[in-house]
This record gives C-alpha cells, sequence and structure tokens, in this order.
C-alpha cells in the first residue's frame, strides 16, 4: 500500500493507492485541476515562489518505499515495506537514458518535466539498507540517481505523464542477498518488526515428499523439455527477445484489503491449472493458510469457501503470467549472482546497441550534401534518425573532427 497526502508540508495520510499501477494511472490521467497545476509549474522557472508553492502546498505526495501507521507519514511511524524501490534522476528524461525494462517496472516525468521517477520491485527492503540499496541497485542499473532524493520518509510528488510506464512482470531485486551487512547503516526509527526476506525461488516442478512429486507451482520444466539448451562459456542460455512463457502459481506476501479476493482466486486457479488432480480438501488447506500467512487482514472462513469453489467449479485456461529470458547452467547461484550476470549480458546488448546508434549518425555524416541539406545540427540529426538528444549531443562533442563543416566546404 502506497501512503499518500494532500501535499508536502501537510503529512497526514489521505489516501493510499494499492500498488504503482494504480500510482500510474493517476500520473497519465489526473484529475483536471492537478492537470493544470502541473502545466502551470511547468512553465515557471525551478527556483522560483511559486513554483515551489505548487510543488509543496498545492499537490498530492506519495511515499513509495514504506508504508506509514498511525495516520501521519514521518521516519517513526514506519509500518511496513511496499515491495518497490524509487529512484530519482534529476535533468535526464526517458529520451536521455537507456532504461532498462526488464528491471525497472515504472517510470514517469518529474513535476518540473526534466527528470524521472523509476520504480523496481524489491524484496528484503529495510530502513537499515535502503540507503544502500538505492545505490547498489542505481549502479546496477547505470541509472544516475540524485544522491540527495534518498531518505526514510522522501516524498515523491504525483506529476503528470501521458507517457508514464508501467509493466507489473519484471525481476525482483532481492535486497537481503543485494547489501551485505557490513553495509547497512543503523537507523533510529525503531525498525526491529523488520526482517529481510529472500525471494522464493520456484525453478523446480514441484515439492519432493518422500521421493514424490508434490504441488507443481510452475510448468517451467516441462514448457523447456523439448528447448535445445546450449549454454555459453559464462554458462548462460539467453533466449533473447522469444522469452520462455510459463505459468506461476505465486501468492505474494502482505496483501492488502482490497486485492484480497483478487490475489488469492488467482492463486487457486492457478494451482488446479498446474495440477488437476489436485483435491478440494489439499486445495482448501493452501488457500486458508494463505488466507493467514500472506493477507493483512484475513477474509472470513465463507468467503475463503466461495473462492475455493469457484477456482473448482470453473476451471479456465488462464493467460501465462511469466516469463524467463536467461537459464544459468550453475543452478548453485544465488539471486544476485543471477542478476548480475543477466545484467553483464544486457550491459552488451546495450554497447553493442549504442554502437549501431553512432555507425547510423556517422553514416549520415559521410553521406552529408552541404549545398543539398544546409549546415548539419545535432537537431537535424535527430530529426532524420529518430536518436534520443544525449546520443546525439555526445557523438558531436566526441567526433568534432568528422563533422561536415558546411561553412567552409
Amino acid at each position: 500500500m502506497i501512503n499518500k497526502i494532500d501535499y508536502c508540508t501537510k503529512r497526514t495520510i489521505t489516501d493510499s493507492f494499492q500498488n504503482i499501477g494504480e500510482v500510474v494511472e493517476f500520473i497519465k490521467s489526473p484529475p483536471t485541476k492537478h492537470l493544470e497545476q502541473v502545466q502551470h509549474a511547468r512553465t515557471l522557472e525551478r527556483d522560483s515562489s511559486e513554483y515551489r508553492a505548487i510543488k509543496t502546498t498545492r499537490l498530492p505526495a506519495i511515499s513509495i518505499n514504506f508504508s506509514f501507521s498511525h495516520g501521519y507519514l514521518k521516519g517513526d511511524n514506519i509500518s511496513t515495506p511496499t515491495g518497490y524501490l524509487y529512484i530519482d534522476v534529476d535533468g535526464k528524461t526517458e529520451q536521455d537514458l537507456e532504461i532498462n525494462t526488464a528491471y525497472v517496472c515504472a517510470y514517469w516525468r518529474s513535476l518540473s518535466n526534466t527528470g524521472l521517477t523509476l520504480v523496481v520491485k524489491v524484496d528484503g527492503l529495510t530502513p537499515d539498507n535502503f540507503k544502500i540499496a538505492t545505490q547498489e541497485i542505481a549502479n546496477l542499473l547505470d541509472i544516475p540517481f540524485d544522491s540527495k532524493a534518498v531518505s526514510i520518509d522522501r516524498l515523491t510528488v504525483l506529476s503528470y505523464d501521458p507517457n508514464a510506464y508501467y509493466n507489473d512482470n519484471v525481476e525482483v531485486f532481492p535486497v537481503a542477498e543485494l547489501v551485505s551487512v557490513q553495509s547497512v547503516e543503523p537507523s533510529n526509527t525503531g525498525s526491529e518488526n523488520f526482517r529481510d526476506t529472500i525471494i522464493k525461488d520456484n525453478s523446480l516442478i514441484g515439492i519432493q515428499r518422500n521421493g514424490k512429486t508434490g504441488i507443481r507451482y510452475n510448468n517451467l520444466d516441462e514448457v523447456t523439455q523439448s528447448m535445445n539448451i546450449i549454454y555459453d562459456d559464462q554458462g548462460i542460455y539467453d533466449c533473447g527477445q522469444d522469452k520462455v512463457k510459463y505459468h506461476s502459481a505465486y501468492m505474494p506476501k502482505r496483501v492488502s484489503e482490497g486485492n484480497r479476493e483478487k490475489t488469492l482466486g488467482l492463486y487457486a486457479k492457478r494451482l488446479l491449472l498446474l495440477n488437476p488432480d489436485l483435491d478440494k480438501k489439499t486445495l482448501s488447506k493452501m488457500i486458508f493458510s494463505a488466507n493467514m500467512i500472506n493477507l493483512q487482514t484475513p477474509l472470513e472462513s465463507s468467503e475463503i469457501w466461495a473462492i475455493i469453489n469457484k477456482a473448482f467449479d470453473n476451471r479456465q485456461n488462464l493467460r501465462t503470467n511469466k516469463t524467463k529470458r536467461f537459464f544459468f547452467e550453475d543452478v548453485t547461484l544465488t539471486a544476485v549472482e543471477k542478476s548480475r550476470k543477466c545484467l553483464e549480458v544486457l550491459n552488451q546488448e546495450k554497447r553493442e546497441k549504442t554502437q549501431e546508434k553512432k555507425n547510423i549518425i556517422s553514416e549520415l555524416f559521410c553521406n552529408w550534401n552541404c549545398p543539398e541539406n544546409g549546415k548539419i545540427t545535432p537537431k537535424k540529426v535527430m530529426e532524420l534518425t529518430a536518436l534520443k538528444k544525449t546520443m546525439v549531443y555526445n557523438y558531436f562533442r566526441d567526433n568534432k573532427g568528422s563533422v561536415p563543416n558546411c561553412d567552409n566546404p
């Protein structure tokens, strides 16, 4: 749950979003009055008093990393982590960055329209480790984050961005593994109720009990049986853009009140899809257990039975809900080791794409006709190639000797 306040100088919690998806919907289609305030702010200088007034006293704000208790948003009132971590980027937008959408689940323009808010999924975030976690994740993703915008109760002003991005199906960063104990800074916010957790890896086709296969939580082994997997010298098999699609029955933690029936219902349906012979008694034990362990406020028994009966009596062919691009020869790799290997491949891919873009500009320079096309400028190159501003300007800066000189042809 992502707490919302009316504006930055009044931290009483007035509402909440269930997830980042709801935040993105608000950012893309805010109320008319909100939209007008944002559009007016974007006509002002950022250091003007009117801009500051709009930012701090007229627009709602949220806290993305943690939820808060006692109806008031401050460090002492931290309740639970939301499962998200936000990274503030100042002075650069999605046009200037190569955003890794395998890990970034959402991003949108800041109030000034010159920066970005990026959001990733995390597991095991605490008040003690969130600062180093922000730094580590930003470095892994090669994001030039604003280190000044990192605090436990840091607010994000809700802006407007019709092109705001959201994708729930992304990799989760395991903070407990990513951050070493020595790097953690003690917090004075009373965080004794937090515990680090590690992502559960449902990579097996089922749970082994006394030599027999039990409940199956995904069908990854099944859908990969016919694949000819050949690992490279790094022990990686990369599916590239042809990711493997599969079903996964996963029950998230700390399910909020507004999502209880839907989440439990989908969990029950996917369990039955993956285990067609599952009897109602076993299914009911699993759903009742999830109700007590995974829901912040458990449902009544009658509501649970309604979910179980509906799933059992109305079985459906569901769409696959997971994808997998990378497979590893070494099955003992930790989640962090896997993430780092994936990022090495993705960064190499990024370098190759960058070189391809440089080649496009180089070819354009070679074929530039000054009498016909006039003086070459970064703006003209951007229009002709659809390349991003940072890429084009950096190329002009780094390759001054190869820029066609139309002043002295």
